[in-house]
């Protein structure tokens, strides 16, 4: 079950360490990134960059301390970012791709 989740989490566009972090705090609550290392088999070397980019995107929490702890946000609250983050992505590219196709309207037969 936790590879076909990991596998959807990747989807959407995660990539295979962030997905087990991820998986693996929501399984946990909270926990050090040497915790995390031990039940996410995420490589050591691989640890806090990933903490790091998964912080960043603001899909788990820092709970500031000697030695930090990282939790999860809660899924729907996970859903939410990623959903509005898509729309986000797709309106961009619809102005982007309008602007770049201007005048091709009328360059038809």
């Amino acid at each position: 079950m936790q590879t076909e989740l990991t596998g959807k989490l990747q989807k959407l566009g995660f990539t295979e360490n962030e997905a087990k972090i991820y998986i693996g705090l929501l399984r946990q609550g909270e926990a050090t990134a040497r915790e995390i290392h031990e039940f996410t088999h995420v490589p050591r070397t691989k640890i806090y960059s990933t903490l790091n980019r998964v912080s960043k995107k603001k899909y788990i929490e820092v709970i500031e301390g000697t030695p930090a702890y990282f939790r999860s946000i809660d899924p729907e609250q996970l859903l939410e970012r990623l959903r509005d983050e898509f729309l986000f992505s797709l309106n961009e590219t619809l102005e982007e791709l309008n602007s770049a196709g201007y005048g091709m309207k009328n360059k038809c037969c």
